[in-house]
């Protein structure tokens, strides 16, 4: 069951790095913000550093949950890795959003897309 501290230690890091992608990106949320912080472009940036982290840390879950010899624990691995893929997604996702509000606040469009 050798496995099952590095796969602590990764769903530690994969916590820690989505608190830090969430935190980047909940300012530029078009749901709930009016304006652009002065920090927007820097957040931005850090949040796409952040989730190339990710996409690496997942290989390198995903590479350990496959080489387990014990059935049982591979699949109970393999499953963290999907929940993981699933929430990395979901970042992806938020990234995106929060992308295409900064642009669309850079070109004078406001939040939905129309001058305001």
């Amino acid at each position: 069951m050798s496995s099952s501290i590095p796969f602590e230690r990764y769903d530690e890091e994969f916590l820690s790095l989505t608190e830090q992608v969430t935190s980047k990106l909940r300012p530029l949320d078009p749901q709930t913000s009016s304006s652009l912080p002065p920090t927007s472009h820097a957040d931005l940036k850090m949040a796409h550093a952040l989730l190339l982290q990710l996409d690496d840390l997942l290989k390198q879950m995903g590479l350990e949950a496959r080489s387990c010899d014990d059935a049982s624990t591979k699949r109970d691995l393999l499953g963290k890795v999907r929940v993981c893929k699933a929430r990395l997604g979901n970042l992806r996702e938020d990234y995106e959003a929060a992308k295409g509000f900064v642009d669309r606040m850079d070109l004078g469009l406001g939040k939905n897309g129309v001058g305001e």
